[in-house]
């Protein structure tokens, strides 16, 4: 999680967007959360929100953000921006959901395409299919992303049966906190893998500066074992995560746009945000 930030916020400094994070620990209460929601959805100078997740038990990451303001919740997890994804999809929504606007946009540009009849296998930790905000965010993602003609499995990591389904998929997104666990011996010549969940392993001295420290990340996908198996590899870290921040600050940008309600205002964001 702390790489995760850091690496937001980083992105997030780097494109010009002024940012602040705030981090409670982990025994605070879901009232102590949503009195802070409370302040940045009056706060006009705070044009985007972002919930980073998971969260401890004893927290509802569904009832935190449906409390965000939904012209500040930039992800599209908000329940009013995941039925307007929904109903009029990704291409007319205020806040398309970054995920599977990440994928599909990376199909576009990698040249792959979907035809009818091909199979989708989303490969999930359990509590993605038991929790029920986690299992809202999958399906709705899945069905955004796959066509009707096309077939969709989401399957728990530890399924028994998981590597036999997988053999038979053409495109397979892993979103596992298993680091490396998908080994399968056979794939579909042209199968395309994506590897999406963000593991960090381990942090290790920099060479040049030993008091930095360089964060080993690894998804659940073992990059090497699958590289000459499949037709394609998205693999983490170096995948997916730029499309995804690129998605999500897009996002960002418009919610400061929409947020420039009049001309004081304007000047004033203008001055803050490097366009």
């Amino acid at each position: 999680m702390k790489y995760t930030i850091g690496f937001h916020e980083k992105t997030a400094n780097e494109l010009g967007f002024k940012t602040k994070v705030e981090t409670l620990p982990h025994t605070a209460s879901e009232a102590d959360i949503l009195d802070r929601i409370e302040a940045y959805n009056a706060d006009d100078s705070i044009d985007a929100i972002l919930f980073f997740q998971p969260v401890p038990k004893h927290i509802s990451a569904l009832r935190i953000i449906e409390h965000i303001d939904p012209k500040k919740e930039v992800e599209g997890f908000h329940p009013e921006n995941i039925m307007e994804n929904l109903i009029l999809g990704v291409e007319n929504s205020r806040f398309p959901m970054c995920l599977p606007v990440s994928l599909l946009e990376l199909f576009e540009t990698s040249g792959i395409t979907i035809t009818a009849g091909q199979q989708f296998v989303f490969i999930v930790d359990s509590d993605f299919l038991s929790d029920p905000f986690r299992s809202l965010i999958l399906r709705t993602a899945s069905a955004l992303v796959v066509p009707s003609e096309c077939s969709l499995t989401l399957i728990d990591s530890n399924h028994p049966n998981l590597m036999a389904i997988s053999e038979q998929a053409d495109f397979i997104i892993v979103v596992s906190e298993q680091p490396e666990f998908f080994k399968p011996e056979h794939l579909k010549s042209n199968a395309c893998i994506i590897d999406v969940y963000s593991n960090l392993i381990d942090e290790v001295p920099s060479k040049k500066d030993p008091k930095t420290l360089i964060p080993i990340i690894k998804g659940g996908v073992n990059s090497n074992w699958v590289m000459e198996k499949s037709g394609a590899v998205v693999p983490c870290p170096g995948g997916l995560m730029p499309v995804l921040l690129a998605v999500l600050f897009r996002n960002v940008l418009k919610a400061f746009s929409l947020n420039m309600d009049d001309t004081k205002t304007r000047d004033q964001k203008i001055k803050e945000v490097v366009l």
